[in-house]
């Protein structure tokens, strides 16, 4: 037994991984489906799943026999997220932010080849982008993670391992492309998304830095394309001005 897994706990790394399997899922997994996923035997995935939905973690619909979240995991998630100061810096700059340019605005951290949505305040606007917060999206087509993966060249070959998959006519696909966007970004300090998630929204993103001067997470607007060409360059410069702001309450100096 390697040292790594010595104190590990196989079936809570089981149960873990089930939770997972079902984050990203709608309408929730059948035994049979979960199983399949996790590549285990429906004997096993029925005890994990059993467990967790004792303990309100999951639950199960006896009528389409689908297991989903349970609300459990919401309040530890509302908990972990109110206790974030990460959270509490930006949520006032995030009001403001939605105030003068009437689009949604978000704080974004960057979780594997992800994008976490952390807090959000919707948008004035009739046509308005809409995300809940604990949404993730792939981190290369957004404007949050591409600007954060701009100061984390660390993270990009797994990106693109992960694979850069076409989601508009105007996504990045190749891994040529998507350093270059990355290089122009960190030269730029903005990153701007035309239609690269969804063919109607756009966004601008800037980083947010701690007292160390480490990207720790994306400040952004999004909203109807439309919006995001004659008023551009105004919506960049309070990009620019909520992340410097959220940053130096982060202990951040320039």
């Amino acid at each position: 037994m390697s040292s790594n897994t010595r104190y590990t706990l196989l079936t809570l790394v089981k149960g873990l991984a089930a939770l997972e399997a079902l984050e990203p899922v709608d309408g929730g997994l059948t035994l049979t489906e979960l199983a399949r996923r996790l590549k285990e035997s429906q004997t096993v995935v029925f005890r994990v799943l059993k467990t967790l939905k004792e303990h309100g973690y999951v639950r199960h619909d006896s009528v389409s026999r689908r297991y989903t979240l349970g609300l459990r995991i919401w309040e530890l998630g509302t908990r972990v997220v109110g206790r974030t100061g990460l959270v509490e810096a930006a949520r006032p700059v995030l009001k403001w932010l939605t105030t003068v340019t009437g689009q949604t605005s978000g704080l974004v951290v960057l979780r594997g080849t992800d994008v976490l949505y952390l807090d959000i305040r919707d948008g004035q606007e009739a046509l308005r982008f809409y995300v809940e917060p604990g949404a993730r999206a792939p981190a290369y087509g957004t404007a949050s993670g591409k600007v954060m993966l701009a100061w984390h060249p660390e993270c990009v070959p797994q990106v693109v391992k992960a694979g850069l998959r076409r989601l508009t006519p105007t996504t990045i696909v190749g891994a040529a492309d998507l350093r270059r966007e990355l290089q122009e970004i960190r030269r730029a300090g903005v990153a701007i998304n035309r239609g690269e998630r969804q063919p109607d929204l756009a966004a601008v993103a800037a980083p947010l830095f701690d007292a160390h001067g480490e990207c720790v997470a994306a400040v952004g607007i999004a909203g109807s394309r439309t919006r995001f060409t004659d008023d551009l360059e105004d919506f960049k410069r309070h990009v620019r001005k909520a992340s410097e702001e959220i940053s130096v309450k982060l202990g951040h100096r320039a």
